[in-house]
């Protein structure tokens, strides 16, 4: 189990029980996908030259977690991890983000990050990229994943699938068995890529249980600051049947 506090936006590691990873293999395979620029990673980039002591400081959290989620995913030769904020506000894209680039400076770990809260799509923001079609129109038109793929300039491990608009009828589409497939068939491409899947608030409505079925583990993110021990009761009663919790991030703590 991965438990971390993070105080405002940087993570402080906390407890982790994990063994030792296998050594990294290397991706031969890669996705189709046209090249864009990242202006959050730019931008980091450049905070970095301005303030490289404190700039390393909170990159190395973010390490700290990348390390412990890998080894756990390659423990258990899981694939795609759901990034899921127990409440809306909580930061789950910010998390699902920071993470998936940290993931991507490893040389030999390829990374599709995929924006599946499609009522609100926020990773493309985020990133600074262009957004992408819609999943709705994607399957309308019976296209592949493959054809709403990004691939960050700034980190060439970085695959991106981050739809620009909402969705009206996000947990119907998630929920479509033609949508299941066509997530299968893109993964094909790299299989031994990690997916992190950007994913609505748990308890915002009914798009993360649409979605976590198709990860093969829960990172949860609760707030912090707001969170109460009631929010992660209902979570848990949620999640019973669902893909296995990995951990816990504490996102805007003061503690």
């Amino acid at each position: 189990m991965i438990y971390q506090r993070q105080r405002g936006h940087s993570l402080q590691a906390e407890t982790g029980k994990t063994q030792d990873s296998p050594q990294t293999r290397a991706i031969v395979a890669r996705p189709p996908g046209q090249h864009v620029s990242s202006k959050f990673i730019r931008r980091e980039a450049a905070r970095t030259a301005d303030d490289e002591k404190q700039a390393k400081a909170e990159a190395a959290r973010f390490n700290l977690l990348r390390t412990r989620v890998l080894r756990e995913m390659r423990k258990h030769q899981w694939r795609r991890l759901a990034v899921v904020p127990l409440t809306p506000g909580a930061g789950g894209t910010f998390v699902a983000v920071n993470l998936a680039v940290a993931m991507a400076r490893q040389k030999h770990t390829q990374v599709m990050l995929i924006d599946l809260d499609l009522a609100d799509p926020q990773v493309s923001r985020r990133l600074g990229i262009p957004g992408a079609d819609s999943m709705s129109e994607m399957l309308r038109q019976k296209r592949s994943f493959g054809d709403l793929l990004s691939i960050v300039d700034e980190a060439p491990n970085l695959s991106v699938v981050a739809p620009e608009s909402p969705e009206a009828d996000a947990a119907e589409i998630l929920q479509d068995a033609d949508f299941a497939v066509a997530l299968k068939s893109f993964a094909a491409h790299a299989p031994q890529a990690i997916e992190i899947m950007d994913v609505a608030a748990l308890l915002g409505g009914d798009s993360a249980l649409a979605a976590l079925p198709l990860a093969d583990a829960v990172l949860l993110i609760a707030d912090g600051r707001k969170g109460t021990a009631a929010d992660m009761a209902e979570a848990t009663r949620l999640l019973q049947d669902m893909p296995p919790i990995m951990g816990v991030v504490l996102n805007k703590s003061d503690d």
